[in-house]
């Protein structure tokens, strides 16, 4: 599994971060970052090192290109991303829900940026999101969601809730947001043990009836140096 993220979160204001100096917050949260992917069990994450909570000004070239080199690199069988609204409507989460799904298409052709690396056709485009009916829930803060009947896969994922739980644990300088969610919810482990999806764009059609409960349902892996 690989993480590829735009910025290392320096424009941050929940908790400590509004008390931390840009540079010194970067630090922060790169390092959170880092120990919650090695808490997943993932590879660590590449970070671009774009300005946070600036994305949405960049022209569409400078994140786009570095997705697509990401994708022609990995040669993945998916991708994911935000929903278009971004779940919380941030500028930069929907900016990057853009490029991704603009670099979907980019790195399948060959004529485009070939010294980014051989094209790369991924076979679907999943964006995470969080239906109505969960969303509703969370009374602390407006979450961007989906119908319900929109959702095109629902993954159980209760027996990975302790390394959910210990991966949010890492970014300590959002622990705040965490408390008060966990306080409005009750507790977040049956809030955890889902996690929902709408196919964003895809090359291999579900064949399922809908919501799937395998993102990689009815694909056949492109080869051995095909990754998630």
């Amino acid at each position: 599994m690989h993480l590829l993220t735009a910025t290392r979160g320096e424009a941050g204001t929940i908790g400590i971060s509004a008390s931390l100096g840009r540079q010194e917050l970067a630090v922060i949260r790169e390092a959170e970052l880092v120990a919650a992917c090695a808490a997943l069990g993932i590879l660590p994450p590449e970070i671009l090192t774009l300005p946070d909570y600036g994305l949405f000004r960049l022209d569409e070239e400078t994140l786009l290109r570095p997705i697509v080199r990401k994708i022609r690199s990995v040669r993945p069988d998916i991708i994911m991303s935000f929903h278009s609204d971004g779940i919380s409507g941030h500028l930069d989460h929907r900016t990057v829900a853009t490029r991704a799904h603009r670099a979907f298409d980019v790195a399948a052709d060959p004529a485009v940026w070939p010294y980014l690396g051989s094209s790369f056709a991924v076979q679907r485009f999943w964006a995470y999101s969080i239906p109505e009916s969960r969303a509703r829930r969370v009374t602390t803060r407006k979450l961007y969601a989906v119908p319900d009947d929109s959702v095109d896969a629902t993954l159980d994922v209760r027996a990975y809730v302790n390394a959910k739980r210990a991966a949010v644990a890492a970014h300590a300088s959002q622990k705040p947001f965490i408390d008060r969610l966990e306080k409005d919810l009750g507790g977040l482990d049956d809030y955890w043990a889902e996690e929902s999806f709408v196919l964003a764009a895809t090359r291999v059609p579900l064949t399922g009836p809908r919501p799937v409960n395998d993102l990689f349902e009815g694909l056949s892996p492109d080869g051995e140096d095909s990754d998630a």
